[in-house]
């Protein structure tokens, strides 16, 4: 929750301080500016799956721990 208040302020910022330049910027246009000028590795389809594998790992182990107190309760 903190990095995605971290993120929100950042587009504030960025929005208040482009206000005189760019007054109908919104945080799809960051996002779009940000995807273009960042530099990115370059990650291979083996990757992309490995780290949603990774992910799905995360996420069931996550609902098994949900599962696992409710059933304690």
């Amino acid at each position: 929750m903190a990095l995605v208040m971290m993120a929100m302020l950042f587009m504030l910022e960025e929005r208040v301080e482009q206000q005189e330049d760019y007054p109908l910027l919104t945080c799809s246009d960051i996002e779009t500016l940000l995807a273009h000028f960042l530099p990115r590795r370059d990650i291979d389809a083996d990757e992309v799956i490995r780290q949603m594998e990774l992910r799905h790992k995360k996420r069931q182990a996550s609902i098994d721990s949900c599962f696992n107190k409710q059933q304690l309760e």
